[in-house]
Formats: C-alpha cells, sequence, structure tokens
C-alpha cells in the first residue's frame, strides 16, 4: 500500500506471495486464535470429565500441545490454570455443565409451555402498560443468579428442550434456584418441586429415555445435584427437563438454572 497505493493489481507476484507466506491479515489471525482457544478448552473439558482429575499445569500443556502449539512455558500454563480453576469454582459444582449457553448449549424448545409475562410494567404512557417484562428460557443456562433472573412459565407444569454443548453420557443433573432469605416475599412457593429429565434423540421427539424422576427440597440448599437414577448407556445431545409440580404458586413456576453433567462420547 505504501508503494503502490489503491493500485493492488501492480504489486509484483513475487511481492505477493513473500506478503502472503510471512503475513496475515487481522480478521484471519482473530479467527485462527478463536478457533485455537475453542479447541484448546475442549481437550480441557473432554480431560476434566473423563478422568475427574484437578486441573493442573500438566494437563493444560498437554492440551495446547495437542493441537499442535509448541513452546507454552510453565508460567503461562499457570495463568490458564488460574483462569479455568476460577470458571469451575464460580459454577459452584466443580463440574463441567454441558448445557451451558457460553460453553455451547442452546434452548431449542419449550414444547407447550408459556412464559408468564409479570404484571409490572417496565414501560409505560400515561399510565398505559406498553410493555410486561419477561425473561427468556436462555435464563436457565445461563450463570447469572439474583432474584428475578429467571424463566417464569405459566402453571406448575412445564418443559424445556436443551442442546448441550457435544454427545455425552449423562451422569448427574443440577437444579438451583434462589434461597428464601434472597426472595422479596420471604417463600419460593414458585420453585420447581417434582420433575423428570429424558434424554432425546432429537428434538420433535415427543417420548425419550426416561433418566430420572427427582424432587426438589425447598426447605435444602439453593444448588442440588440428582445423580442418573435409570439405567442408561445412550449418548445424548439433547435433554429434555419436564416440571410436574411446583411448592404451591397458583400462577406460574419459576426456573433459575438447570445444568446437565456427564462424560463426553469418545
Amino acid at each position: 500500500v505504501m508503494f503502490f497505493g489503491d493500485r493492488q493489481e501492480d504489486f509484483p507476484e513475487s511481492l505477493l506471495q513473500w506478503l502472503t507466506s510471512n503475513f496475515v491479515s487481522k480478521s484471519d489471525l482473530h479467527a485462527v486464535l478463536r478457533d485455537l482457544e475453542l479447541q484448546i478448552l475442549k481437550n480441557i473439558t473432554h480431560h476434566m470429565s473423563s478422568t475427574n482429575q484437578k486441573l493442573t499445569s500438566e494437563v493444560v500443556t498437554n492440551a495446547v500441545n495437542s493441537v499442535g502449539v509448541s513452546g507454552i512455558t510453565e508460567a503461562q500454563a499457570h495463568i490458564i490454570v488460574n483462569n479455568a480453576l476460577k470458571l469451575y469454582s464460580q459454577d459452584k459444582t466443580g463440574m463441567v455443565d454441558f448445557a451451558l449457553e457460553s460453553g455451547g448449549g442452546s434452548i431449542l424448545s419449550t414444547r407447550c409451555s408459556e412464559t408468564y409475562e409479570t404484571k409490572t410494567a417496565l414501560i409505560s404512557l400515561f399510565g398505559i402498560p406498553l410493555w410486561y417484562f419477561s425473561q427468556s428460557p436462555r435464563v436457565v443456562i445461563q450463570p447469572d443468579m439474583y432474584p428475578g433472573n429467571c424463566w417464569a412459565f405459566k402453571g406448575s407444569q412445564g418443559y424445556l428442550v436443551v442442546r448441550l454443548s457435544m454427545k455425552i453420557y449423562p451422569t448427574a443433573f443440577t437444579l438451583e434456584h434462589i434461597p428464601k432469605a434472597l426472595s422479596p416475599t420471604g417463600n419460593i412457593s414458585s420453585a420447581p418441586k417434582n420433575f423428570s429429565v429424558y434424554g432425546l434423540e432429537d428434538e420433535y421427539q415427543e417420548e425419550g429415555v426416561l433418566l430420572g424422576h427427582y424432587f426438589y427440597d425447598q426447605g435444602g440448599e439453593p444448588l442440588q445435584m440428582f445423580p442418573v437414577k435409570e439405567k442408561n448407556e445412550n449418548v445424548f445431545q439433547i435433554v429434555e427437563l419436564r416440571i410436574v409440580s411446583n411448592w404451591g404458586h397458583a400462577e406460574y413456576t419459576c426456573l433459575y438454572r438447570f445444568r446437565v453433567h456427564g462424560k463426553p462420547a469418545e
């Protein structure tokens, strides 16, 4: 550009070849780094899930080397380890959540469940309500936990179909709700009570493979983990959460956070 301006057609072929072999565009570099980071994190996640061992600098170094990057130092490995450990501790379980949206999970369907809109208008004009506030079902697979940041559906029975970040052998599920102490009303009657989880081949399958019937105790810890009860040797990338009842709220049920744990399929 310095020598020829915008007339790049005048570039000597030898110069173009030299530039291509020695330099890369900013956009291409960012794309390569993004792919590299995802591959490294995938390798680390796979190791953590399949071995249940603690994350160490050696694990990180091997994960980096396995994608063709060499020369990582012990100090650099420690930085990556500390960041990964911080992420795991923030998620409270120390286990990989394959439903987590930022990790690749997504909401496929809510079946016939209807989102409940609060009675307080977020936007009004001259006292006339224009828009009522309601959270998307996506909030159920996101990490932010605070009062009101949940997906509320009408009634006491609802469905949520989640696509996981990869195919896994499910081993456990975690359901999390805010504690009574943080509830403005002093109770959590809108919390789920009885629920079931199914493994699906695709999102349109009406009756999947039952993985377990469960009971969320409103008097227990806000975060409760439930192991897979039914014997299963299948791998799934889609699971369905079915809420059967809540703790007494007549109008709606609130889902705050649903996690799916397991071992990645080979």
